[in-house]
């Protein structure tokens, strides 16, 4: 797992436990109102942020990234709310419960190009919202005179960790493909396999390197066809024996399997990025079978 992921995963907790411990330290200090916009603040903001990092790398299964994102906003809220009182608790839970849900939607929708930025900008966001949060926390009844609380210091230190933070790397795991061992001829490293079954490919995320021959084998052992078409990607395209591999034309990637088929196609990537894979078949794309395919320089 890239450290990035770990350094934003990490201080999403923190900052969740930095308000939590406030206002249960300073419960006795806080009316119900001012406690109501702290729980519904950290829920909402909790939630969006893990939806949309849980939708995107558990990208194909939308409901387990909607069900453990609303669980943590949940969570958030209801623990910011608990020493408040029951509608601070209830104001809490139902903000993380919407922000969950509309943070994996949008972590599932967005494309793959996208998705790292989205992701240092949803933690961003939080932290300085968290930031502004406790800053009001601080005038209405912590009243601390603590260097580190001061609102010039606490801006100086988020200017900072915007800097650090984005120059880490891709907070994105990249996923290895499997190479094939079993074929009719011998295989390099640059042979991937991607498995189509139950509407879903494995893996759902792989890297390749620009430049460089690539053979794609689709092997489709679910009882339908399938088929797998690489959007938008600029590509130098091997010669292809068309009464195998069933593609479109020459001009794209694109491969086509019937069930229980293995169909294979060869190309060499051009330029480097994020790209998706599809499966074109009617309703199959919706249905989660899609992927992201990155490009790397080479």
């Amino acid at each position: 797992m890239p450290v990035s992921l770990y350094v934003t995963l990490i201080g999403i907790f923190i900052l969740t436990i930095w308000i939590i411990w406030n206002t249960i330290y300073h419960r006795k200090k806080i009316t119900v109102m001012t406690g109501m916009m702290i729980s519904m603040v950290l829920g909402m903001g909790v939630g969006l942020t893990i939806g949309v990092t849980l939708g995107i790398l558990l990208a194909g299964d939308l409901f387990s990234s909607t069900l453990l994102a609303m669980i943590i906003g949940i969570a958030a809220g209801f623990l910011a709310g608990l020493p408040i009182g029951l509608m601070a608790v209830l104001d809490g839970a139902l903000a993380g419960m919407m922000g969950g849900m509309m943070g994996a939607m949008l972590g599932e929708m967005i494309a793959p190009e996208y998705q790292d930025a989205l992701i240092r900008v949803m933690f961003l966001l939080l932290t300085g919202t968290i930031i502004i949060l406790f800053q009001l926390m601080q005038q209405e009844f912590i009243k601390s005179t603590v260097l580190l609380s001061h609102p010039v210091v606490m801006t100086v230190l988020f200017v900072l960790l915007i800097i650090g933070y984005n120059q880490m790397g891709s907070v994105i795991p990249s996923s290895p493909s499997p190479n094939i061992n079993n074929n009719h001829h011998s295989m390099s490293s640059n042979n991937l396999v991607i498995q189509a079954d139950e509407y879903s490919f494995s893996p759902s995320h792989t890297e390749i390197k620009a430049g460089e021959k690539i053979t794609i084998t689709l092997d489709n052992i679910d009882e339908v066809e399938h088929d797998l078409e690489i959007k938008e990607l600029k590509a130098e395209m091997m010669e292809q024996d068309s009464s195998h591999n069933h593609q479109k034309n020459n001009e794209e990637v694109h491969v086509h399997s019937m069930a229980g088929e293995k169909q294979e196609i060869s190309f060499v990537p051009v330029t480097p990025g994020k790209y998706s894979y599809i499966c074109t078949i009617p309703g199959h794309a919706e249905a989660g079978m899609t992927g992201i395919i990155e490009v790397s320089s080479s």
